[in-house]
């Protein structure tokens, strides 16, 4: 099998995958004359599964892997969350140490001055960007990371090769003294750019599933000696990580470590692509890795609850999803409204109605918003301001009317980051 993998990969390598993994901080930018907290800023720092990689990705394809999966679960507890991706397609433990030492240093580099024969696309373009990284590090309120992937999978070619497992276990150990080095160096690299930041890690799954038992039979999909030399290859990973780890932590240095290996036994098959030659995880894979991150930076995963047929999307305010008592959002022109009073009482702002102007006016953290029905123009603080969305309108709902509002009007009249996640149909809006 692995055979094969080691074909398909040299094909992957040369797609011109040049995804924006690189996603630019998103939402407003911070504003603190006007009260607006600092964004809860999120850097991803690490190899291909950093970048969210996946088998049969091209140069069109938009990744949706566990960063934008950690960024969701921000927005879900209530931050108002940016993200930016500095995922390198075959980085290793030793690549990424370079890296980060030109980044400390403040100097420029190219791919081959980080690691040789990087298979990414992209490699030039990220490693220009050291000064870039830098700023993002310090900044950063969040950090996760995965590397060690790429130092094991010379195991596989040394395992294809007719070597002992004696000579095997040697080899393995050779990787992992530096890879424990290496990691070590990064980790301390990046406290001291930044050491209020958190740092969250993964440890590595095997991709391998376990012989399938019908039966009396037993059918192995990869010879049983090779795969137990690989799980103890992965298993001497997590043990470097959690040395690194306990010795870091030490001297205040705190870095925590996701458990994704746990969740990918018993469902190799299902959550990667490896049937297809493909280690890579597969949607279901990274929805795993999302969910042992969040864990470990928050303590829980969170979802939006089963929407009704007739509602299209579901809005989470402040880190609350507005009850299903609520009137739902409207889909009108490609543009998703919302009742303001929902709104509003979700955020604790107070909104007066006048009958007379057929106008709403929001007081919410220090100004005052008045909006009108079938108005282009809004009013903060006094000054009369054009929107660039559609304007508010009045809705039945029941027995009485509401007045709905586009969801980027929060933004531009209240100072809020609005951001539409389409891939959980969910609005978020936050202070």
């Amino acid at each position: 099998m692995y055979s094969k993998s080691r074909k398909i990969r040299s094909v992957i390598v040369m797609l011109a995958f040049m995804i924006l993994a690189a996603t630019a901080w998103g939402g407003s930018p911070a504003r603190a004359e006007s009260g607006v907290p600092e964004p809860y800023r999120i850097v991803a720092l690490g190899d291909s599964l950093t970048a969210g990689y996946e088998h049969g990705y091209t140069e069109k394809s938009v990744p949706y892997g566990y960063v934008e999966q950690v960024y969701e679960q921000s927005l879900f507890h209530g931050l108002r969350a940016e993200y930016v991706n500095y995922g390198i397609l075959g980085l290793k433990a030793e690549g990424l140490n370079r890296l980060l030492q030109a980044v400390s240093g403040g100097r420029t580099v190219k791919a081959d001055d980080i690691q040789k024969e990087l298979q990414d696309p992209r490699k030039e373009t990220l490693a220009a960007q050291t000064s870039q990284m830098a700023k993002s590090i310090r900044s950063a309120s969040l950090i996760v990371l995965t590397i060690g992937g790429n130092d094991l999978l010379p195991v596989m070619t040394k395992l294809d090769s007719g070597a002992t497992a004696e000579e095997i276990t040697t080899y393995i150990q050779t990787i992992l003294d530096q890879y424990e080095k290496d990691l070590e160096a990064s980790i301390r690299t990046i406290a001291a750019l930044n050491p209020k930041a958190q740092m969250v890690m993964s440890d590595q799954y095997l991709p391998v599933p376990a012989p399938l038992q019908f039966g009396s039979t037993t059918i192995e999909l990869y010879p049983e000696a090779k795969r137990k030399l690989l799980l103890d290859g992965v298993t001497k990973l997590r043990g470097k990580l959690e040395l690194v780890s306990t010795r870091l932590a030490a001297e205040g240095i705190k870095l925590q470590v996701a458990d994704v290996s746990s969740l990918f036994v018993g469902h190799e098959l299902e959550y990667t692509s490896i049937a297809q030659g493909d280690i890579h995880p597969n949607h279901l894979g990274y929805a795993a890795m999302g969910r042992a991150f969040a864990t470990a930076i928050w303590g829980d995963y969170r979802t939006v609850r089963p929407r009704q047929a007739n509602v299209q999307m579901s809005v989470v305010v402040a880190g609350k999803e507005l009850p299903a008592s609520a009137a739902p959002p409207v889909l009108r022109s490609n543009r998703s409204f919302v009742a303001m009073r929902d709104i509003t009482d979700a955020l604790g702002a107070k909104l007066t109605w006048n009958n007379a102007t057929q106008s709403a006016a929001v007081s919410y953290n220090n100004h005052t918003v008045i909006l009108t029905i079938g108005s282009a123009y809004v009013t903060i603080d006094g000054k009369k301001v054009k929107l660039t969305t559609p304007p508010a309108f009045l809705l039945k709902s029941g027995k009485e009317s509401k007045t709905y509002l586009p969801l980027a009007a929060l933004s531009e009249a209240l100072g809020l980051q609005v951001t539409y996640r389409g891939t959980l149909q969910t609005a978020f809006i936050n202070k």
